[in-house]
């Protein structure tokens, strides 16, 4: 879509965008046996891969660049008596200048555009992205732990201490890793080691 009118992410967040600014998409997978977890971390990987190799991932659903978020990613399904069907709704964020985000986002937000100090083509990076998925979910299926590695490799909160709720309830400990059907593992700052779901968790 050039524009959204009712954008949204996880938690009833909106997701803002001015017309022709972004990349702003919904890719529907029917009849993939990927579980949501392993999905969402799939997604995230192949929308950082798109963006560039600095791009890094934020669990359960971000994309940042240089420390500032510049994608997300909302995941969505629903079950008929075929299977089960998936929403990827993917925003990137392409021509924005730094005036573009309003005053509390202005700090923590970017764009291709100003990262790069150039005007990127959007046709192409939707390309792109397009074959990243592609690649990334077929990986998925016939090699999960390589995508979890991936993930690793461009995660910004393994090896860091993380506070998140789940479920209403605060928890905080050292990030240690990720399981692609159970979500974040920390170390808990209370003892022991727990296992925290996307659906349930917010950062």
């Amino acid at each position: 879509a050039e524009q959204q009118t009712a954008g949204r992410g996880r938690a009833a967040n909106k997701w803002l965008s001015d017309p022709g600014q972004s990349i702003l998409c919904s890719v529907l997978l029917t009849d993939c046996p990927l579980n949501p977890e392993l999905l969402s971390l799939t997604a995230a990987v192949a929308v950082a891969e798109t963006i560039g190799r600095r791009a890094k991932v934020k669990w359960p659903n971000d994309v940042f660049l240089n420390g500032r978020k510049i994608a997300g990613i909302f995941l969505e399904s629903k079950t008929y008596n075929y299977g089960t069907a998936y929403i990827i709704g993917i925003g990137i964020n392409c021509h924005q200048t730094k005036d573009s985000f309003p005053p509390q986002l202005k700090s923590i937000a970017t764009s291709i555009d100003i990262e790069t100090q150039t005007t990127c083509n959007r046709i192409s990076l939707a390309k792109r992205l397009l074959v990243c998925l592609d690649h990334r979910t077929e990986t998925a299926q016939t090699d999960s732990p390589a995508i979890i590695e991936l993930w690793r490799k461009r995660s910004i909160q393994l090896g860091h201490r993380v506070t998140l709720l789940f479920n209403g309830r605060q928890f905080t400990g050292n990030c240690i890793g990720i399981d692609p059907q159970k979500g974040l593992i920390l170390q808990l700052d209370s003892g022991g080691v727990r296992m925290f779901a996307a659906a349930h968790t917010t950062i």
